[in-house]
């Protein structure tokens, strides 16, 4: 079984949040998931206010939040009126350093999506988000990651509006891509990242570069991980488009991410986790032909797909993430991606289709979901853990009606405290896959 449909060919405190979202489907509901002073001449930038304490997880303050322990690294939480009855995911899931949330969109505490447009489901989506870091001792200032996923891209600047209201200063990373939502009427759903309280984070932006004027950071290290934004092909220093073919473009954003991560403190092969958006599915071969240079011999894992992008002069979006330490590759070589990297306590999945099994499997949604997932239990327990340990994952379906008989199948596996989940519907690589999974698991 091959990710992304190809048929050739320690780790810090962290807090993440995956989109949610609910459509009805029949009579299913769906959901879906789900870019100070400076220090050095590299232009990093610190925050000294990380002398706040450690927040204190009081066992009983967790037991009104919902929360449960699935294994001594793992936590799940699920505040009142997040938690979706039906669906397989969990609100939240604390693990070591990092806190991960279902996918978020603007419904009210019966799960419908609030009135008002865009701007009052940006705000609503942003006050469920910080409901849920809320339960897990955290709030807005700790995010450190997110992804923005809109039904229109032409809400793209209401949205930053209302965003920026938000996160003020010091933002997280974030990317903005379009994409089907799963609740009817939803107009946006936001994903995210959040660190411990305590961790130290550095705010990158390289020296000569422009400051960006929209509301997110290029880059924050915090701990032992990298976070870079969804990088588009611009001139760093002006923040103008540089126009050319997709191997230009690809060429570009991944010189930006080799500088941005250097200014880190971290190298290209640290990263472990990669999320690339298309314009175009027939640019995905010369995209890899440039992509597949830069990592070293082990690739991070990825997951590609098709989006429209925030502006028209992009072909393509990618957004990593690093983490340092001895890193150990597990599945099938391919030359463009790692299918699993064990990085300290944490395994990273690639997005993975049922690959060669897709045309015998054609149509089968249940069948495909099925293959994925047992190609998911193999790669985990390679790794020296199990399904109970996942904590996060992203499903991709091409069909929203395909989402029921998904979660079918899905439920089978996670069957108890199944972990933070987003779906998003998004054409994928290869026409005979119906739908791509990514897991993340500690040990």
């Amino acid at each position: 079984m091959n990710p992304e449909g190809i048929l050739n060919s320690k780790v810090g405190n962290c807090f993440i949040v995956s989109s949610l979202r609910l459509r009805p489907v029949g009579l299913a509901l769906r959901a879906k998931k789900i870019s100070n002073e400076a220090t050095s001449n590299l232009g990093i930038y610190n925050m000294d206010a990380m002398k706040r304490k450690k927040f204190a997880y009081v066992v009983v303050a967790m037991a009104a939040a919902g929360v449960t322990g699935a294994a001594q690294t793992k936590q799940v939480l699920a505040p009142p009126g997040l938690q979706i009855s039906g669906i397989p995911f969990s609100p939240g899931v604390k693990a070591g350093d990092l806190y991960h949330i279902a996918g978020t969109m603007g419904t009210d505490s019966s799960g419908r999506i609030v009135a008002g447009g865009i701007e009052a489901q940006t705000k609503r989506v942003l006050e469920n988000i910080g409901t849920i870091l809320k339960a897990g001792g955290m709030n807005y200032k700790d995010v450190v990651s997110t992804n923005v996923y809109l039904r229109d891209m032409r809400d793209f600047d209401a949205m930053n509006k209302v965003y920026r209201e938000v996160f003020k200063t010091n933002p997280p990373v974030r990317a903005t891509t379009e994409a089907d939502l799963m609740l009817r009427g939803g107009l946006i759903e936001i994903s995210a990242i959040a660190a411990r309280p305590d961790l130290e984070r550095r705010y990158i932006n390289p020296q000569g570069w422009s400051t960006n004027p929209l509301p997110y950071s290029r880059g924050v290290a915090v701990g032992d991980h990298l976070f870079l934004a969804g990088l588009v092909s611009q001139n760093p220093q002006t923040g103008a488009p540089l126009n050319g073919d997709i191997k230009v473009q690809t060429k570009q954003i991944l010189e930006s991410a080799k500088t941005l991560a250097e200014a880190a403190g971290f190298k290209m092969s640290d990263i472990v986790w990669s999320r690339v958006w298309l314009t175009d599915p027939r640019d995905f071969q010369d995209m890899n032909d440039v992509y597949r240079t830069y990592f070293g011999e082990i690739p991070p894992t990825r997951a590609t797909t098709r989006a429209a992008l925030a502006s028209t002069a992009y072909s393509v979006e990618i957004m990593l993430w690093g983490v340092k330490g001895p890193k150990q590759r597990l599945g099938d070589p391919n030359p463009n991606l790692s299918q699993a990297i064990k990085v300290g306590n944490y395994v990273f999945l690639a997005g993975l289709t049922a690959g060669g099994s897709a045309q015998s499997l054609r149509g089968d949604i249940a069948g495909q979901t099925g293959a994925i997932l047992t190609n998911i239990q193999s790669l985990i327990k390679t790794a020296g853990v199990d399904t109970p340990n996942a904590v996060t994952g992203q499903v991709w379906l091409t069909d929203s009606r395909n989402f029921s008989a998904m979660n079918e199948a899905y439920v089978r596996v996670f069957k108890s405290d199944p972990p933070a989940r987003a779906t998003v519907g998004s054409q994928l690589m290869s026409a005979d896959n119906l739908v791509e999974i990514a897991v993340i698991a500690v040990k």
